[in-house]
Formats: structure tokens, C-alpha cells, sequence
């Protein structure tokens, strides 16, 4: 296949120059970071986004799969950054944050986030 022809086919399928119909929005960071291990409990859990998204599920579990309580605004609007604070004290051990967006393109993306709080020595 000739540079110009191979050129052409990987613009046709978005891969040079501009985003592609497959691009989505992406978690950027969060608070506390993914796998950190922690001297001292967060007080909330924060995501940040490439783009505005509207979060639709944030929840959080202790490692024996309890759900801890979150407390989250009411406003579904979107934004790039979301914050929901931690109901309660957390206890030492491992942790997941498990959260849902729709991304602006009308997409559905998710994922988890996983850190771990010493115990205090």
C-alpha cells in the first residue's frame, strides 16, 4: 500500500488529525490518587474529568465488599470535576470507589478506583 493510499485510510478511520467517533471523555485524576496508600482517611472523594460529564453512580466499598455512606450534591449537571465527601471515618485497609458518568458524546463510561489507608503506627 502506497504512503498516500495509507495515509488516506487512516484519516478515513479517524486516526490522524482531530478526535475519532470512538473518543470519549476520560478521568483525568482523582483524589486520592489511584493506588495510593494513605497515612491519614481523605475526607471525599474527587474525579476529574477531561470534559464536563454527568456522574450518575459514585459509591464506595471497604474491602469486605461494605458500602460506605458518600454524600454527593443533588445537581446531576455536568461538569469536569465531581466531588462527593465521605459520610464517615474509614477504617484502615484496602478501598474502592466505584463510579459511573455519561460522557458528553451520550456515552456510558466507568471505572474503579482502588487506594489503601495504613493503619496509624
Amino acid at each position: 500500500m502506497s504512503w498516500t493510499r495509507r495515509g488516506a485510510a487512516l484519516a478515513a478511520l479517524g486516526v490522524i488529525g482531530g478526535r475519532g467517533a470512538a473518543a470519549h471523555s476520560l478521568l483525568l485524576g482523582s483524589q486520592p490518587a489511584e493506588g495510593a496508600a494513605l497515612t491519614a482517611a481523605p475526607e471525599a472523594i474527587a474525579l476529574r474529568f477531561n470534559e464536563p460529564v454527568q456522574l450518575t453512580a459514585l459509591r464506595l466499598f471497604a474491602a469486605d465488599g461494605a458500602e460506605w455512606p458518600l454524600r454527593r450534591p443533588r445537581d446531576l449537571a455536568p461538569r469536569p470535576e465531581h466531588r462527593a465527601a465521605i459520610g464517615r471515618e474509614l477504617t484502615p485497609g484496602a478501598w474502592r470507589a466505584v463510579w459511573r458518568a455519561i460522557s458528553a458524546d451520550g456515552h456510558e463510561i466507568g471505572g474503579t478506583l482502588r487506594f489503601r489507608l495504613e493503619a496509624p503506627r
